[in-house]
């Protein structure tokens, strides 16, 4: 899907857009809609309902102190507005795989004000469980979505899972998110 996830300003920078967020708020809450949830949308509204990135543990156990700070790290670094697309590149599990997607949303004109507030962590096994919500000048656009991020190389990052899922709500997946083998959480 070509989303603003990791793109920026017209200026090469990446980092979630509210041109993604406000698409990310149509498409889940028309998938919401179908299901009962809420059925409004539009450029400043939230959708309060949980959006999970795909079949993977929850809950689990509180994250220590250390783990959270590296989670809401590599999910600052990865939906930053002002961050280049090798920094998002860096802060994605199998960044590399995602290259030419966050180059090509990199060259789109996009929201420099996008960010991104992680709220509970919690561990599932080698899995952190993430809530986070996605924003533009501070203020929610799609919030409560469920992520998880992943140690890769001794480093978090957000789960490639948690990427595609994104890119689905938006449209048209690159083909690297029907890939298993990028896109699976550690057992």
């Amino acid at each position: 899907m070509t989303i603003g996830l990791t793109i920026g300003t017209g200026r090469g920078r990446a980092g979630v857009t509210a041109l993604l967020a406000s698409g990310l708020v149509l498409a889940a809450t028309a998938a919401c809609s179908s299901s009962g949830g809420p059925d409004t949308a539009g450029p400043n509204a939230t959708n309060q309902t949980t959006t999970s990135a795909a079949a993977a543990p929850t809950g689990g156990t509180p994250a220590d102190a250390a783990t959270k700070q590296a989670v809401t790290s590599a999910y600052e670094h990865f939906f930053s507005g002002t961050a280049a697309p090798a920094v998002s590149q860096k802060a994605l599990q199998h960044g590399d795989a995602f290259k030419a997607v966050l180059e090509e949303q990199a060259k789109g004109q996009y929201s420099k004000d996008s960010g991104v507030k992680v709220g509970d962590i919690t561990m599932s096994g080698p899995i952190a469980n993430v809530t986070f919500t996605i924003t533009s000048k501070g203020a929610p656009l799609l919030a409560n979505i469920k992520g998880f991020a992943v140690q890769e190389g001794g480093t978090w990052k957000v789960a490639a899972v948690t990427f595609c899922m994104l890119l689905k709500l938006q449209g048209n997946p690159p083909s690297v998110c029907s890939d298993s083998s990028i896109t699976a959480l550690p057992q």
